[in-house]
């Protein structure tokens, strides 16, 4: 039986630093705070509401991180998150409005009641967004709650 080349290698005291190197280099890449991609800041898809206000607050201002509020045009007139970007869930191009998002960026989604989110969530994810989560229980938890609001 014939053997692949990695067979043929030798560790030996003067060659058993480069995986160690090789490994610690790996190790340290991801204790950086910029690979969210590989260790989100927030603990999966579906975020409660405390931990997505205290998140939208941390970031407040950051552009890479965008609340998609997908409710009709007219519930987001009547109530909305501050700084939050309507994309209305019920309109036949909301498929087309999202694919022009960046896919770079962290999208935070809220609705009504979480049910329309986790719906936009699969779409986005089918879309290959890779940095996406959505609020449990919408908006009507968010008030619930007593976070801030603007009428």
């Amino acid at each position: 039986m014939k053997k692949s080349p990695l067979h043929s290698i030798k560790i030996s005291p003067k060659n058993s630093i480069i995986p160690v190197v090789f490994i610690s280099v790996i190790l340290i890449s991801f204790n950086f705070s910029g690979c969210d991609y590989f260790f989100p800041p927030l603990s999966g898809d579906k975020i409660p509401v405390e931990e997505a206000a205290k998140f939208i607050q941390k970031n407040s201002g950051n552009p890479d991180v965008i609340l998609l509020d997908i409710r009709t045009k007219k519930q987001y007139d009547s109530v909305r998150i501050e700084n939050s970007i309507n994309f209305d869930f019920s309109q036949t191009d909301f498929p087309d409005q999202i694919s022009k998002l960046d896919h770079e960026k962290r999208y935070i989604i809220i609705d009504e009641n979480g049910r329309k989110a986790a719906m936009a969530l699969e779409l986005m994810r089918e879309q290959r967004f890779p940095k996406i989560h959505y609020i449990t229980g919408g908006i009507n938890e968010w008030i619930k709650a007593g976070k801030n609001i603007y009428r």
